[in-house]
């Protein structure tokens, strides 16, 4: 049996996760999520929350579990993902990067996106509004819709965007302490969305390319399956599973 630790995305919450972790516990294994800090109902200061702090605290929890354990960061997740995957590298079997930013040593979301976004994208990137201090970015709603649950149920889209909260910048702004003795010697999967309208596929397939990958799945979705495909999503992790930490 495997621990599956969760690791949500901007914006998002532990809540995100709730139709994945019965599925991923009917076939065996556990799975945690939680809300990180600064996220969902976590009140951590805004200010206050880097990749590290949030790394830290799901490094933690791996401390108070036995046997493998897999993270799967999604979307903003995967810098955590691969935060923990350095700080825990001989507990962590995999790290699994679900539509996620996979990205090298010493960068941060906004730096990735900083090189690579072209204007004709209208993803979450360009949808983005900030707090009059600048701590906390959000997203409207109705744009989170059309970005983020494009092919998923409209009733469900709308339900999931209504749950959004404002993301401390700071973790978005926080570069990557990777070494390639800890953080490299964790296998990496990465699950690429076809339809995603937030993290483009184009952007996807950029990461995975400049920072390689052992084994690559698809799904023809959007930014979201653990939302509108969380049964073949499933199928995915377990296979993972039983590959990397059996």
């Amino acid at each position: 049996m495997a621990t599956f630790f969760l690791i949500h995305g901007a914006w998002q919450g532990a809540w995100v996760w709730q139709k994945l972790t019965p599925l991923i516990e009917a076939a065996g294994h556990a799975a945690v999520a939680v809300d990180l800090p600064g996220d969902g109902h976590d009140d951590t200061p805004p200010q206050t929350v880097t990749t590290m702090l949030i790394a830290e605290k799901v490094a933690a929890l791996i401390d108070q579990v036995d046997g493998p354990v897999i993270v799967l960061g999604h979307s903003m997740g995967g810098t955590v993902a691969s935060q923990v995957s350095e700080l825990r590298p001989a507990r962590v079997s995999a790290a699994v990067y679900l539509c996620a930013f996979l990205l090298p040593n010493g960068q941060s979301c906004i730096d990735f996106y900083d090189r690579a976004w072209k204007p004709s994208m209208t993803g979450a990137h360009a949808r983005v509004t900030h707090s009059e201090d600048g701590l906390v970015s959000m997203i409207d709603p109705e744009a989170a819709v059309e970005v983020f649950f494009n092919t998923s149920d409209p009733e469900e889209a709308r339900a999931a965007a209504a749950r959004l909260t404002p993301q401390p910048e700071a973790s978005r702004r926080s570069r990557l302490q990777l070494s390639e003795e800890n953080y490299g010697s964790v296998p990496r999967i990465y699950i690429e969305t076809l339809q995603d309208q937030s993290v483009f596929h184009e952007l996807q397939k950029q990461m995975y390319t400049e920072t390689p990958v052992d084994k690559l799945y698809t799904l023809d979705t959007d930014h979201a399956p653990l939302v509108c495909a969380p049964e073949r999503l499933t199928e995915i992790l377990i296979e993972i599973a039983g590959e990397y930490a059996s």
